[in-house]
């Protein structure tokens, strides 16, 4: 045996977490404690060993299938010992071994970095081809593995034309399961079910594109309007009325399956180069009809709300919520996070990247403190611990996701449906918030720092375009 456990090599447990992607519970343990886990041959099987309460351990293992998916092979408890649990572990993992056959039925999944005959768009070479997003590329490999039930032309797709909708269907995934939700696959649309215990909602991905022809290559960078009117009612919010505008039209809320359960469509601006990194402000105007504007009185300087009839230069009307015809979207998920920056991130911090490759992430955190308007600016490494304390256990998929809550609608998405998410809805007449996270971040830039033998590209990832 003792030659054996050196087959065992050390996993940090973000490294596993993002392995767990592919349990259904994904990587939430219950009242089990972390305590180590391992890989062996490369990662062709995982595992980990949990402590109970009771003072005995579980070992969970999981091994690769014939197209490289994690696929959970043994859950065993109540062992009495760590030793024993690792050696139970170790054979579990059955190193040397042939991959575990697939399902019968089950349909091979197309390798994502199998192209053909296709040429692939900008983004995708721009994710696969140069080390300093090797970290980004493993993230979107594993979390593309681990989907349940993807359509088969997911990865054609994501190689060529389409590769925002799917990055923002696996950002999705990536939340849905890390809140341990389950999530289903099972009919072509809605995207996603979702379950937690009786709890039950359906989401639709959406992704508002450049208006200009899409050849495949990245579009041009788009700067904020100077005004503010401009950037929370201008072009932005129009586009964002256009996109669902058009979605909502297929009436995804009629859909048999959907009738009578909460509906939400989960909404990503990629119409412009960097538009993430201010565009986020227009979606609320549109969905409420309102403006967020500073005023002064005898108490100095507080923020208030005013009511807004139509989108600025365009006949739209704004207040989305305020159409009772509207009454079957339950709410807009929403999230300028879908970035190949966040999906370096997490990848760099599950120990996915180069050795060299660093990253920094500079921008602005919203400030909950009453009274006070503006954000608080942070710069910080990826990997310190400075930037781990900003949220526990450190950056989540989760932390940047928001749901807008329709006041009117027939079926109310349950609040503890995505219960990392940041939640605005009506109160009172105002719109107000309610998240878990102390640390919201607004808009980001991430810095890659590298010896340039590993790129040849610029060095700055903006954390609002991939």
């Amino acid at each position: 045996m003792a030659d054996e456990v050196k087959a065992l090599v050390p996993l940090t447990r973000r490294a596993f977490d993002l392995y767990a992607m592919s349990l259904p519970f994904g990587p939430n343990y219950g009242d089990a404690e972390f305590i180590a886990a391992y890989q062996v041959d490369r990662c062709s099987a995982v595992g980990a060993v949990f402590g109970t309460p009771d003072g005995k351990f579980v070992s969970l293992t999981m091994r690769r299938n014939l197209d490289h998916r994690f696929v959970m092979t043994s859950e065993v408890d109540s062992i009495p010992t760590l030793h024993q649990a690792e050696d139970r572990l170790l054979a579990d993992m059955k190193p040397g071994q042939p991959p575990e056959p697939l399902s019968p039925g089950e349909r091979r999944r197309p390798p994502l970095l199998q192209l053909g005959q296709r040429t692939p768009c900008a983004a995708f070479q721009l994710l696969a081809g140069t080390p300093i997003r090797w970290a980004a590329l493993n993230a979107v490999m594993e979390l593309y593995l681990a989907l349940p039930n993807p359509d088969h032309n997911f990865a054609p797709d994501m190689q060529t034309m389409n590769f925002d909708s799917r990055l923002w269907e696996l950002y999705l995934f990536a939340c849905f399961r890390e809140m341990g939700l389950q999530v289903s696959q099972d009919v072509p649309s809605p995207d996603f079910k979702l379950e937690a215990g009786p709890l039950v909602g359906y989401v639709e991905a959406v992704t508002a594109n450049p208006t200009e022809g899409r050849d495949g290559s990245l579009p041009q960078l788009q700067h904020a309007p100077a005004d503010k009117l401009d950037r929370q009612a201008g072009d932005a919010a129009a586009r964002f009325a256009k996109t669902l505008r058009s979605k909502i039209q297929r009436a995804y809320q009629e859909e048999p399956h959907v009738v009578g359960l909460p509906f939400a469509l989960a909404l990503a601006d990629f119409h412009g180069g960097g538009t993430m990194v201010w565009s986020r402000e227009a979606l609320p105007t549109y969905l409420y009809g309102r403006l967020s504007v500073v005023k002064e009185d005898e108490n100095g300087r507080c923020a208030v709300s005013e009511p807004i009839e139509k989108l600025r230069g365009h006949n739209i009307p704004a207040g989305l919520f305020n159409d009772p015809k509207m009454r079957g979207l339950s709410a807009i998920v929403f999230s300028n996070a879908c970035t190949m920056a966040k999906f370096n991130r997490m990848g760099v911090l599950a120990g996915m990247g180069v050795p060299g490759v660093n990253l920094r992430r500079k921008g602005i955190l919203f400030d909950r403190r009453p009274g006070v308007l503006e954000p608080i600016d942070f710069d910080m490494a990826v990997e310190s611990a400075e930037y781990a304390a900003l949220w526990p256990g450190g950056e989540a998929w989760c932390v940047e996701l928001e749901v807008f809550h329709n006041p009117l609608a027939a079926h109310p998405f349950p609040f503890d449906l995505l219960p990392g998410a940041t939640h605005w809805f009506e109160k009172d007449g105002e719109v107000v918030c309610d998240t878990i996270w102390e640390h919201s971040v607004l808009a980001s830039t991430t810095n890659i720092s590298a010896p340039k033998e590993l790129h040849s590209w610029a060095a700055t990832d903006s954390g609002e375009r991939p």
